[in-house]
């Protein structure tokens, strides 16, 4: 147990998130923490390879709620607050900057130290949603390939914390943001939170979505969670997908 969250822990496994999905297919729909000292399989958004080396946090939780898909998806967003919590609670005497990268990435010091994979899980029910999250963060040593650098969060601590103790600290803020959520109904109050750990906001910044780049200044959310940026000629631009680049040109 995870607090209140039960928990399944695996010496390795090829991907937690794919535990997850199997898990399902038997009938169990949490919530549920799935996690892994090391995972042979990781991936993360589009396809991507999650690099899974020991040391860090691979854990995905399992999670039923009496949602429509679309409105389960803003769990991208409480799940980086969660995040971001934990890590801050970590770091209450140090000075790195954290912030929270749109759509999914938790950042320190504009180097990525977790990402967020949520995947939806078919099931039986007809008014619930059943979701994969999955939790990938830094704990003692970070990838090497990434477009912009990452990070691990013991670099920055006097006394290394553990994956496990991350977990917890997850969990519990998780549970914390989920009240406020209000399954939907308070949402506004998310993005509120979520715009005040905001990297880059007022600053410009580029959208990456597939072959086009579009540039301009960050402006917050929208009250769905999309990415508003202020173009060139002044008119306001939501954006549902598409990766951010600090970069410009």
């Amino acid at each position: 147990m995870i607090g209140h969250t039960r928990h399944l822990h695996f010496a390795e496994l090829g991907s937690t998130s794919i535990k997850a999905h199997d898990l399902a297919q038997k009938g169990e729909y949490g919530p549920i923490w799935i996690s892994a000292d090391k995972q042979t399989s990781g991936r993360g958004r589009r396809g991507r390879e999650w690099v899974s080396q020991t040391g860090n946090l691979y854990a995905t939780l399992l999670i039923s709620l009496p949602v429509k898909p679309i409105t389960a998806m803003q769990m991208s967003f409480i799940t980086a607050l969660a995040i971001f919590d934990a890590a801050k609670k970590c770091l209450v005497n140090s000075t790195a900057d954290l912030r929270l990268k749109w759509p999914n990435d938790v950042l320190l010091n504009n180097q990525k130290l977790a990402g967020i994979l949520i995947e939806t899980v078919q099931s039986p029910f007809e008014q619930k949603t059943v979701l994969a999250i999955g939790c990938g963060v830094n704990i003692n040593c970070a990838p090497t390939q990434t477009s912009y650098g990452a990070t691990c969060l013991n670099d920055h601590l006097d006394t290394n914390i553990t994956p496990q103790t991350m977990l917890t600290y997850i969990d519990a803020a998780m549970n914390r943001w989920l009240d406020v959520w209000q399954y939907g109904g308070n949402f506004q109050s998310i993005i509120n939170a979520w715009e005040t750990c905001a990297h880059s906001l007022d600053k410009q910044v580029s959208l990456i979505n597939g072959s086009d780049v579009i540039t301009g200044t960050f402006k917050g959310l929208a009250p769905d969670g999309a990415l508003i940026l202020s173009l060139p000629d002044g008119k306001l631009k939501h954006f549902h997908a598409g990766d951010v680049s600090f970069r410009t040109g």
